[in-house]
């Protein structure tokens, strides 16, 4: 069984449908509205009147989001609202070295999301379909990491880029950045999307290069019936949600259901409405009994939703045993310090949250979680603690919500 939280923590807010890319594998549920005029930025602080107080991080995209005629003035009030935000972009910016610096001033700001979806301008562009879009993306990709913004490269999987995502690997560690790699969510068939067979062989290659060191992650999920890989499970409807150009509040940004609207409404009636509940349903029950559901959360449903089909297309049915995690070895020596930014209280138990990552965990972590203050070693811990405690301490550096310093 799945939880979701009380109130969502991650937002994603598209503020403008416009776009400067013209993607043919697009799946914006409105992109077929491209010219209808966005809200405007004193309708967007009525939403943020509501998600704010709720929102652990808030993602602000599109189409492009810089396009948004009242953009600075939305960067405003994330400011005045002193909340955390990313910012999802293709990078063919109007005013370069304003954004980047505008970003630069405002501590509120976490990420810069930069769409890039080959390491040549034909793989590239055969995606967003604007000759020319690679030179500018790149350029300004490096200009953002020249200046030190925090960056991380976003790439969709595509028949076009599956001889380039080794390249596209090596390129963030050039730029000393992550990587994102999603596989491609459409309605309908496409001659971008892979096979099934290509897209075994590119998570085996994201996987490759993972194990080598690279700083790559999946974006959305591979079911692990499908083939197993570091891939966790979909968020939306269980600590995520998207609030489209309107104000609608949907389970996801590829998904077509409308939870309410809050300019209308209020968020936690969206969050708790029939339509949020029959989106949480479409868990097939097999998944229930899998091995892999705590990790896999039952594949993508957003693609069960928009193919009309009973589940996610890759899903090959439940297993009976999961593959443990990879081994962390830990040294007596070490001390663990938490490195979460929100601890929440759920009916169902604690759940810690830092950036994207949402991690539940047993009320009994917590005594150990506490005992970690960066000056006590594991020694120390597992005298006091035992053996669970450091399985505790384990489970949760392996979620990243800890890490070791060694003491002088």
């Amino acid at each position: 069984m799945i939880y979701w939280l009380s109130r969502p923590a991650l937002f994603t807010l598209e503020l403008t449908p416009a776009c400067s890319n013209r993607c043919p594998g697009c799946f914006n549920p409105f992109k077929n509205e491209r010219s209808r005029a966005p809200l405007p930025a004193s309708e967007w602080r009525r939403i943020l009147d509501q998600v704010c107080p709720a929102a652990h991080l808030v993602k602000l995209s599109g189409g492009e989001p810089t396009l948004h005629p009242e953009f600075d003035a939305i960067l405003a009030l994330l400011e005045e609202f002193d909340q955390p935000f990313s910012l999802f972009t293709n990078a063919l910016w109007e005013r370069p070295a304003w954004l980047v610096q505008r970003l630069l001033t405002l501590p509120q700001f976490h990420v810069v999301l930069i769409s890039l979806h080959g390491a040549t301008p034909a793989a590239h562009e055969a995606f967003t379909g604007v000759p020319g879009s690679f030179a500018e993306t790149m350029a300004n990709l490096r200009y953002a990491v020249s200046s030190g913004l925090r960056v991380c490269l976003s790439t969709v999987i595509h028949r076009q880029n599956l001889d380039e995502l080794g390249e596209i690997a090596r390129l963030a560690v050039e730029l000393g950045v992550k990587v994102s790699f999603a596989r491609m969510l459409c309605e309908g068939p496409s001659p971008l999307e892979p096979t099934t067979d290509e897209l075994r062989a590119a998570v085996a290659e994201i996987e490759r290069r993972r194990a080598a060191g690279y700083r790559v992650k999946f974006g959305n999920c591979i079911p692990q019936c499908f083939m197993s890989s570091s891939s966790t499970g979909c968020l939306a409807g269980v600590a995520y949600c998207a609030v489209g150009p309107w104000g609608d509040l949907r389970p996801c940004t590829h998904s077509t259901t409308v939870c309410g609207n809050i300019l209308t409404g209020s968020l936690l009636e969206a969050w708790n409405s029939p339509q949020m509940q029959s989106w949480r349903a479409l868990i097939p029950t097999a998944c229930h009994r899998c091995a892999a559901f705590s990790r896999c959360h039952g594949g993508c449903h957003v693609l069960s939703e928009l193919r009309d089909a009973p589940a996610d297309p890759l899903m090959c049915g439940p297993l009976t045993s999961g593959e443990p995690p990879p081994p962390i070895h830990l040294s007596p020596d070490w001390c663990p310090l938490p490195i979460y930014s929100e601890l929440r209280m759920e009916p169902f138990g604690p759940v810690l949250l830092r950036g994207n990552r949402v991690v539940p965990i047993q009320a009994d972590m917590l005594e150990v979680l506490d005992a970690c203050d960066g000056c006590t070693p594991l020694s120390a811990l597992e005298e006091r603690f035992g053996h669970r405690g450091i399985e505790i301490i384990a489970a949760l550096a392996e979620r990243e919500m800890l890490r070791f310093v060694r003491l002088p």
